[in-house]
Parts: C-alpha cells; sequence; structure tokens
C-alpha cells in the first residue's frame, strides 16, 4: 500500500493554519462506529456557536452525508475529480454557516485515488478552507492511501471507536498507520453505554498505542448510546436538531466546545458523558 503524500499534505496544511482555517478529520478503522453521524451532528453544533463550517464528504464511493441531510446535490467529488466543476460549485448550503461538499455514492472511481487525483483533491481542498472556522472531513472506514492522506491534511484527527473488541483493533491499525499525524489524534468513544465502559475502552486503547507505538491518543469526547441516533437517521433529519436535548446531542455539544473553547468551558469528556446521561452508574 502507498503511503500518503506526506509533504504536500504537509505544506497544504501549513498554508490553511496561515489562512486560520482549522481542518478536522474524522475518521474510524472499523465501519459502523457511527462516525459520519457524528461529523454531521458536530458541524451543526459548531454552526449553532455561530462558527463557519464547511463539511467535506471524504468516504469517497459510499458518501452518506447528504442522505443524512436529506438533500439530493446536483454536482459532487466525482465532477470535481474528472474536471467538469471545482469543488466550489458543489457547495451545498444545508443550514446557516454550515456547507456540504457532497462526495458521490455508489462511484467506484472514488474509492481509491491514483496519486495524482489525490493531489488534485488536496489542493482543491485546502483553498476550500481558506475563510472557514472548520473544515470538517468525514472519511472512509480503514487505512487506504486516501484516508491516510486526509488524516496527514488535518490540525486535528477524531479517532471514532466503539468497546467492541474489533473497533478497538481497528482504532489501533489507523494509529499505526496514520505515521506522524497520530501525535494529532484524539479518541471519541461512540456507543457507551456506561462511563465505566468508555473509560476502559480508552484505557485499552492507549494501554495497545503506548505498548507498541508510544504514544497514547487523548480522548476528546464520550458519546453515550442514545436511541434518538438511529430514529433521526431513519427521518434523514439531523440529529441535534430534531433531538436538541437528547443525551448523544448534549455530549457533541460539549465536543463542539472542546474543538472550539470560549470562556468557562473546561469540562472533559467524562463529565461531558455524565451531565448528558445523569442517571448512569
Amino acid at each position: 500500500m502507498s503511503r500518503p503524500p506526506t509533504d504536500q499534505a504537509s505544506a497544504l496544511r501549513s498554508r490553511m493554519a496561515r489562512a486560520r482555517g482549522r481542518v478536522v478529520t474524522i475518521t474510524s478503522g472499523k465501519g459502523g462506529v457511527g462516525k459520519t453521524t457524528l461529523t454531521a451532528s458536530l458541524g451543526l453544533e459548531l454552526a449553532r456557536l455561530g462558527k463557519n463550517v464547511v463539511l467535506l464528504d471524504g468516504d469517497l464511493g459510499l458518501a452518506n452525508l447528504a442522505i443524512l441531510f436529506n438533500v439530493s446535490p446536483r454536482r459532487d467529488l466525482s465532477h470535481v475529480l474528472a474536471g467538469r466543476a471545482s469543488l466550489a460549485d458543489c457547495v451545498v448550503e444545508v443550514r446557516p454557516g454550515l456547507r456540504l461538499i457532497p462526495a458521490g455514492a455508489g462511484v467506484a472511481a472514488l474509492a481509491e485515488l491514483a496519486p495524482d487525483e489525490r493531489g488534485r483533491l488536496l489542493a482543491e481542498v485546502q483553498a476550500l478552507a481558506v475563510g472557514a472556522d472548520h473544515l470538517l472531513i468525514d472519511t472512509g472506514a480503514g487505512i487506504s492511501a486516501t484516508v491516510l492522506a486526509l488524516v496527514e491534511l488535518a490540525d486535528r484527527v477524531l479517532l471514532v471507536t466503539t468497546h467492541e473488541p474489533t473497533a478497538l483493533s481497528d482504532a489501533y491499525g489507523l494509529v499505526k498507520a496514520a505515521g506522524e499525524a497520530a501525535t494529532r489524534v484524539e479518541v471519541v468513544v461512540n456507543l457507551a453505554s456506561t462511563n465505566v465502559q468508555a473509560r476502559q475502552t480508552h484505557e485499552r486503547l492507549g494501554r495497545l498505542t503506548a505498548r507498541f507505538l508510544g504514544c497514547t491518543p487523548p480522548l476528546a469526547a464520550v458519546i453515550p448510546r442514545d436511541e434518538c441516533v438511529g430514529e433521526a437517521v431513519v427521518r434523514q433529519e439531523p440529529l441535534t436538531l430534531v433531538y436538541p436535548y437528547g443525551a448523544a446531542t448534549r455530549a457533541i455539544n460539549a465536543l463542539a466546545r472542546h474543538l472550539h473553547p470560549t470562556t468557562g468551558t473546561n469540562t472533559d469528556a467524562f463529565t461531558s458523558f455524565s451531565l448528558a446521561v445523569p442517571d448512569r452508574r
């Protein structure tokens, strides 16, 4: 497997930092851990805080962000890579302060980009980040070269996992494959039943990475298991809008404030979980 274009991505990330855009890549080693729902909800919560947010659907070939927002874009990343549109042409405003760049669902050619195509996409992303407070990138699951390039591009990487052994194993694999970008990885434990389970999940992953990789990614957030999440997906309506007081929504709001802190917001992940699910033991 080819390595991501580290030098190119690092240069692009430096230019975006000078433009004051904050790039957050949201990724996972395993599919089905709630990464895309988290990306959509986090974008909404940041926009609710008054931030200018762009969502990039980097799950190339199996795009789902547009489905979650119930929009049908006329152009997507397949048009960009074919040279028929720029990334800016694909922008869909889904809510005030929140814009979406959709990928192409079911487009096999997007699933694994050639190095030159990947370079073109990174260059387009760099231009897009100018002027945005946050650019959130939802990647596909796994450790393909495209996923690793989008991880390398980020100022911060949110690695989503659950307590399941397969999810933890794949999360470890992604940290290992991320190389130097592993220093920017933070963990989000999703679908947590209890505070204790979430703490144990983070500790198990930390022991693996400390022993074999010499690093321990910090915990950014704990998102409780919440049946409202599945209901929102079926309705094709954003979770934090239809269930603004749900347990998962409150935890995601705390994560948004962690990414863009304001005065007096020092709540850690476990305290946020306890506030979201006050009756859990």
